[in-house]
């Protein structure tokens, strides 16, 4: 009986040994593996400066902000303002383009160091992005004719027509008023029912009218009233990289200090909105 016991007890002990050797091999690999995402992300600014080179992922569908030229050239407000945070960084700017539905989840898979497309700072975003300080405000704004003198506030929304694009937030706005929705397709579709006086205005963002100015400065259309709620855009990148976005802003600091921000808004909107 005591032999069969010692026998027990050695096979028991080659078992806590095999066990002990496989746990620390997983705590091997755990801690290899953490290192390597942290280093990862503590390495980004690092591999730019090596490379001399940011990659930035954006739509380059979406004018007046990304969008491609009749020669085929990348262009836009958010594309030149990158290639200005480019140069102030010291190094060169690579662009990918991406369609929006993924554009931003391609941050995950590192595609790109950071993403520009009018990317809306939001507290669900926040929570597993981080973002630059803003380099564009707009605000909600109702759009009527130049001679219409009945909507000068917000409020009086209430029971006029309003033509508005699906189920965004700027219908959301119309309906909180208690206005009247003519359902359109897209922003042209909005703009020219209210030049032909078939509704009473629209409500889309600030910086579509700007836009609207400077493609068409005869426009018959003005911004009647325009609501109090700031949105905030910005360069959104990886949580973690502390690094890069100190220096991203630090430099679009400097670039809105020396006025180059307010001369490339200037190009494309006839206004500053790269300040409050």
């Amino acid at each position: 009986a005591s032999d069969v016991y010692k026998r027990q007890i050695m096979k028991r002990g080659k078992t806590m040994k095999k066990l002990g050797i496989r746990l620390l091999a997983l705590t091997l690999l755990a801690t290899v593996t953490t290192g390597c995402a942290s280093s990862k992300q503590e390495n980004t600014w690092d591999k730019i400066k090596e490379k001399k080179e940011i990659v930035i992922g954006t739509e380059g569908t979406f004018a007046p902000f990304s969008y491609h030229d009749d020669n085929d050239n990348l262009v836009g407000y958010d594309v030149e303002v990158s290639r200005a945070l480019a140069k102030e960084l010291g190094v060169k700017v690579k662009f990918v383009e991406v369609k929006w539905d993924s554009l931003i989840a391609g941050l995950d898979s590192d595609k790109y160091d950071l993403v520009t497309n009018q990317v809306a700072i939001t507290a669900e975003r926040k929570k597993k992005y981080d973002f630059s300080i803003p380099h564009t405000y707009s605000y909600p704004a109702i759009i009527t004719k130049k001679d219409n003198t009945e909507i000068t506030k917000m409020s009086d929304i209430k029971g006029r027509k309003f033509s508005q694009t699906g189920s965004s937030n700027f219908s959301k706005i119309v309906e909180k008023y208690k206005g009247e929705i003519v359902a359109t397709n897209d922003w042209n579709e909005n703009v020219s029912l209210v030049e032909q006086g078939r509704v009473d205005g629209t409500v889309n963002d600030t910086l579509a009218y700007y836009d609207l100015v400077n493609k068409k400065p005869g426009t018959d259309l003005k911004i009647a009233a325009q609501g109090k709620e700031v949105s905030e855009q910005a360069f959104i990148f990886n949580k973690g990289q502390d690094d890069l976005k100190k220096n991203v802003d630090k430099a679009l600091k400097s670039l809105k200090k020396s006025g180059k921000l307010a001369e490339i808004s200037n190009k494309y909107f006839k206004t500053d909105v790269s300040h409050k």
